[in-house]
């Protein structure tokens, strides 16, 4: 059964990492944002990854992908190994992933966060976040964001949400 797993990278080869496993795995996903660079003589924008050593891979994992992939030679190790069995890591729910290639794909300001957001969880029913799964927080400014949590990281990104975009959901939290 295919899933999504994560892989920790070495700095800075987030890119490279993702072109070498490629091979090896039916797909892979590096969330980026656009970010401005200024230097002293110029701005560049450019794109940086939202996990830095980290991206994401989905396949059928069993021993012979596993050490597949740990051959490579960016890859340092997957993520989440299972208590009792070091050879297999636990997988991610596929709609973290979703909910986080969502919010890439909408092409909207999007801010990374170091820690897991307590919170309602909900379904956006409409907008260009539509069927992005997340948790709901209120911003300093009033402001209500969406946060896609990869819980196997501890970490997530938040954007701004539209209230009227949002179907709340208790069975979302199960």
């Amino acid at each position: 059964m295919k899933r999504w797993y994560a892989l920790a990278v070495h700095a800075r080869s987030e890119a490279s990492a993702a072109d070498e496993v490629a091979v090896r795995v039916d797909e892979v996903f590096l969330p980026v944002r656009r970010e401005r660079r200024a230097w002293s003589d110029r701005i560049k924008v450019a794109d940086t990854p939202l996990f830095p050593c980290y991206l994401f891979v989905r396949l059928a994992l069993d021993a012979a992908a596993r050490v597949a992939l740990l051959r490579c030679k960016h890859v340092v190790e997957l993520v989440g190994r299972v208590p009792g069995d070091e050879r297999i890591a636990r997988a991610i729910p596929d709609h973290e992933v979703e909910a986080l290639r969502i919010l890439v794909e909408a092409d909207r300001a999007v801010d990374p966060i170091e820690r897991l957001v307590p919170g309602r969880h909900v379904l956006v029913g409409a907008g260009p976040l539509r069927g992005a799964r997340g948790v709901v927080e209120a911003g300093p400014d009033g402001q209500r964001r969406l946060v896609v949590q990869i819980a196997l990281l501890g970490r997530g990104v938040r954007t701004v949400l539209c209230a009227d975009d949002v179907v709340e959901s208790a069975e979302l939290a199960a």
